[in-house]
């Protein structure tokens, strides 16, 4: 017998975020959006608390000691002509995911909180979708990272 994954909010913020991933896994990744909410209303401390906690899902296991004066990088590739693209012509939200996940990989903090910031200071309904978009980008990576370490589980 399973135990369900909680669809609501726990007590511990750990454990929402792992249900949200865990649902993420099973192919449900429409029920990880509600528990996130708390996060979000909480204001900018818990929504980058969310999101540091994605970026480090997604980067713990690729984190490989790098030789002397290394960072890790982010590579953009045009699906369309499979040649390198350009990071300043993703959407803010994907861009920001990207970006804030390189920062993280590489235990640069005050860049990773720059790029959050300026993210959400606007205070406007684009820079808040560019946010939703942005979070929804880095939960994909955090189950695509989880899903290659784990293998893919069925509902």
């Amino acid at each position: 017998m399973t135990t369900p994954i909680p669809t609501t909010p726990q007590d511990d913020p750990a454990e929402t975020i792992m249900a949200a991933l865990a649902h993420g896994l099973t192919g449900h990744p429409e029920k990880a959006g509600p528990l996130f909410e708390p996060f979000i209303h909480g204001g900018p401390t818990t929504t980058l608390g969310l999101c540091a906690a994605l970026a480090e899902t997604t980067v713990r296991t690729d984190r490989h000691p790098l030789p002397e004066h290394t960072a890790f990088g982010l590579l953009v590739i045009d699906p369309t002509t499979g040649k390198h693209g350009n990071i300043n012509d993703l959407p803010a939200g994907v861009r920001f995911a990207g970006q804030f996940t390189a920062a993280w990989a590489n235990r640069d903090r005050n860049t990773a909180h720059a790029l959050f910031d300026a993210l959400v200071t606007p205070g406007t309904e684009e820079a808040a979708e560019a946010l939703a978009d942005g979070i929804r980008a880095l939960f994909d990576m955090a189950v695509a990272s989880l899903r290659e370490q784990t293998g893919p589980t069925t509902p």
